[in-house]
């Protein structure tokens, strides 16, 4: 499965000591690639008990400006699973629905919005408000014939 987005995984006890340790982790992934990246950033349960997210990066538009440093890392990867299930009209709707900052306060939110789609409308050759007008005004001429 092809990688949507990473986030940059920091080591926050080692952060909070003045080293930066981390590593990228790709989104879809596995529980084992989790625990091996945490492994090797030193997040051992015992002694660094906790990470956070330095930063993400990948090729869904506006995902990253309603994703912090404290996400669930299993939430994100059923956030990418789903994603990753989408077609390309499809992820362009949810790219759309998602600049519009409705329902986008947690990935939970963000989840929802993928799973319900179809509660939106979503028109790619519209620009602007002369370009949406045009679209209504032809949609109804076609309605009364």
């Amino acid at each position: 499965m092809a990688s949507l987005f990473e986030a940059y995984i920091t080591n926050l006890g080692k952060y909070n000591e003045g080293e930066l340790v981390g590593e990228t982790l790709e989104f879809p992934t596995s529980p084992q690639e989790v625990q091996t990246l945490l492994k090797h950033i030193g997040v051992d349960g015992i002694r660094y008990e906790e990470f956070f997210i330095t930063s993400f990066d990948g090729d869904v538009l506006g995902l990253y400006d309603y994703l912090g440093e404290y996400e669930n890392l299993d939430e994100l990867n059923h956030l990418a699973c789903l994603l990753s299930e989408l077609d390309q009209g499809e992820l362009e709707k949810f790219e759309a629905v998602l600049h519009t900052g409705a329902h986008t306060s947690s990935v939970a939110d963000i989840i929802n919005l993928t799973q319900n789609l179809d509660c939106f409308e979503f028109y790619p050759d519209i620009e602007n408000e002369e370009d949406l007008g045009r679209y209504w005004a032809e949609d109804c001429k076609r309605q009364i014939r």
